[in-house]
């Protein structure tokens, strides 16, 4: 990972904090949750400019705000498992909140239903919304949430956060060929329930 990337959290720092949370002490792991909240700032920033429409109606830090409060709602009730689980469970939050935000604004009564498809951001790709096909984006974002727990997780850091195989593979604790297995099998899933992406 880049130099500029989050503080790594360790999966002691995460029980420890949970525990905290759970008796009601969230500050006594401050620190932890400084590292909870830079990395969910990176994900949802990452995964914010493949829902690039979405920021007509609302801004990065309303994106990282929700989901920090839809993982700490889970956080109640998950103990993460691993740095890999947490990261699982994080990434899924985020990208269901930018998928609510989706049905929110460009469903059928939705503020940003009739509105031009004019490209703003920075020109990120969203493979669907490049065609102006939301009801495909839509549907290429659904079925990655409905993969097969190991393929999910591969290409959420993939796709939405450009990680790299070897990064994948080593917070796995996994071989890169074991990642480059389960991402193939991913996108021939994908490719069959929305075409080409």
């Amino acid at each position: 990972m880049a130099a500029d990337d989050p503080p790594t959290l360790s999966t002691d720092e995460l029980w420890f904090w949970v525990t905290e949370l759970r008796a009601g002490r969230p500050n006594a792991a401050e620190p932890t949750f400084r590292k909870i909240v830079a990395r969910v700032e990176a994900l949802a920033a990452a995964m914010f400019r493949k829902f690039r429409r979405v920021d007509r109606f609302v801004g990065l830090d309303d994106v990282v705000q929700n989901s920090l409060v839809r993982l700490l709602r889970a956080l109640r009730e998950v103990r993460p498992e691993s740095r890999h689980h947490f990261y699982a469970l994080a990434n899924e939050l985020v990208r269901r909140e930018l998928l609510d935000l989706v049905k929110r604004y460009f469903g059928p009564q939705g503020a940003g239903t009739n509105l031009a498809d004019v490209p703003v951001g920075d020109g990120a790709h969203d493979p669907a919304v490049a065609d102006g096909d939301l009801e495909r984006a839509a549907a290429f974002h659904e079925a990655v949430a409905e993969l097969p727990t190991a393929e999910r997780e591969v290409i959420g850091l993939i796709y939405y956060q450009n990680w790299p195989l070897t990064d994948i593979a080593n917070l796995f604790q996994v071989s890169v060929r074991t990642v480059q297995r389960w991402r193939d099998a991913a996108v021939a899933k994908l490719r069959a329930r929305v075409g080409d992406w």
